[in-house]
């Protein structure tokens, strides 16, 4: 038994019309799901390199500003980000402020990178830099002082 399908004519070409409708928004919202997802790894790997440069920078890891950022192990070793980073150092006295800086005072670590997109598609929606900061209690005498470096 032979199946024979009849096409009314004028619609030999409707599903190629639809699809050509239809293709652009698929391809749009494919491409949402990558960028927004892209973005989302990326901003938490900036908050991931806060946390940990708090951390580093509560027990004195590394020697230096340039040790504990950019050195072996360093806050910038510990962040998948390209390129960019701006890693800054910030400590408050909270005991007294004429014995300097030391154990139970607070430091702030703040890391800025710009936001690396893949299409570009969704720059209007999309901020132009990650930011995040950590404030944690220093537990080790620090040798860093404050600033800011880049990685």
């Amino acid at each position: 038994m032979k199946v024979i399908r009849r096409v009314k004519r004028g619609e030999t070409g409707a599903s190629l019309v639809e699809f050509a409708i239809l293709m652009p928004l698929l391809l749009l919202l494919l491409f949402g799901i990558v960028e927004f997802a892209w973005a989302f790894g990326q901003t938490l790997d900036v908050r991931h390199g806060a946390r940990e440069g708090a951390r580093l920078a509560a027990v004195d890891y590394g020697s230096g500003n340039p040790g504990l950022i950019t050195g072996p192990g360093g806050i910038c070793s510990r962040m998948d980000l390209a390129s960019g980073q701006t890693v800054t150092i910030t400590s408050t006295d909270l005991s007294s402020p004429t014995d300097g800086i030391g154990v139970a005072d607070e430091v702030s670590v703040a890391v800025d990178a710009p936001l690396d997109q893949l299409t570009g598609f969704f720059s209007g929606l999309l901020p132009p830099a990650l930011n995040s900061t950590v404030s944690i209690r220093i537990e080790q005498p620090p040798t860093w002082s404050n600033g800011a470096l880049s990685c």
